[in-house]
């Protein structure tokens, strides 16, 4: 049996700049879409918050509130919870079964970057789904106000370092997966 080798840390000690932290966040450029996001929540490895959510093809995404955009993510926590506990209230009085979760859906148009995640379970296969990497984020509260919440992502000028290879072209979503990737090879 090998001996135990404890996991590398690669993350960066010490405070990080904006620019440092967007760079790594929203590697495939920013965009706006409209998500459908449900009161079920969890966090990341690193501490970031998530949140269930529906793109508009009806599949299944993680919403990821990362870095310093963390603390803005308690308003939408609110008012998702708030229409939560709205909907098992109404589904007392009328004494029906409650409701399936993913029924309880807030809009939400969203600013940031996609990413496709594969993960392999204890079986050996492969399952893929998305993550939304959300930088700005608007929504109608319960009383009708729009609310904004988020920043601006801060992503280097060309020419700069962190800059994207623009040399190499953009990787497809869910492509054909080489047999070797994960073997020590270099793709």
């Amino acid at each position: 049996m090998p001996p135990f080798v404890p996991p590398i840390d690669r993350r960066k000690k010490g405070p990080v700049s904006p620019e440092y932290e967007d760079s790594g966040l929203f590697k495939g450029g920013v965009i706006q879409v409209q998500l459908a996001l449900v009161p079920v929540f969890g966090t990341t490895s690193r501490g970031d918050c998530t949140a269930r959510g529906f793109n508009a093809d009806r599949k299944e995404v993680s919403v990821v509130f990362a870095g310093r955009r963390r603390p803005h993510f308690q308003a939408l926590y609110t008012q998702l919870r708030y229409m939560y506990a709205q909907a098992q209230q109404r589904d007392l009085e009328r004494k029906v079964a409650v409701r399936d979760v993913n029924s309880i859906q807030l809009p939400v148009q969203c600013e940031g970057s996609w990413r496709a995640i594969s993960e392999t379970d204890a079986e050996g296969q492969v399952h893929q789904h998305l993550q939304f990497m959300a930088a700005r984020w608007a929504f109608q509260a319960h009383d009708g106000q729009t609310l904004k919440y988020g920043t601006a992502p801060l992503l280097p000028k060309p020419g700069e370092p962190g800059q994207a290879r623009s040399d190499k072209p953009p990787r497809p979503y869910f492509g054909p997966v080489s047999p070797a990737r994960g073997q020590g090879s270099v793709s």
